[in-house]
């Protein structure tokens, strides 16, 4: 088998050698909030990428939407999961980020998506909120999270 290396060194850091793989893996670890080039990036839920979806294919002068398999998969998806409406989910954000510095945005989507209703469930879930599972003032706090987000999903956002 022939290799074709003018390929290779156009195909960019997803054809790197094993030490780049590595090196990524050792950046990328959701339950330490490690998440390599995607640290600064914003968590989205289903629901979320719904609403994007959705305003960005009815904006004016936008091109009409791909018309592929990806994209496509990708609708059914988000259609299929997405649990709240947008103006809950806003509100359930809001409420989540109101600590600043107390939850990691990849927290604050999971949060919303799976709404544990304990601590020790929501630690199962997103192993990083250990830091919060230590029978402590920041237990309560995430406790009383839990149970706006699950009230708010519950009852809307008049809570």
């Amino acid at each position: 088998m022939s290799i074709n290396k003018e390929a290779l060194a156009h195909a960019g850091p997803f054809h790197a050698g094993p030490s780049r793989r590595k090196a990524v893996a050792q950046e990328e670890d959701a339950a330490k909030l490690q998440f390599g080039e995607f640290a600064d990036g914003e968590a989205l839920t289903p629901g979320e990428v719904q609403t994007i979806l959705g305003i960005a294919r009815s904006a004016p002068g936008v091109p009409p939407a791909p018309d592929n398999k990806t994209y496509k998969l990708t609708l059914e998806h988000v259609a299929q999961f997405a649990n709240a409406d947008p103006h809950v989910a806003e509100t359930m954000r809001n409420a989540l980020i109101a600590r600043p510095g107390f939850l990691n945005n990849f927290e604050v989507a999971q949060i919303m998506y799976l709404r544990p209703e304990k601590v020790d469930v929501a630690v199962a879930l997103i192993p990083s909120l250990e830091r919060y599972a230590q029978g402590d003032e920041a237990e309560e706090t995430l406790q009383q999270l839990l149970d706006e987000v699950r009230a708010m999903a519950r009852y809307g956002t008049g809570i």
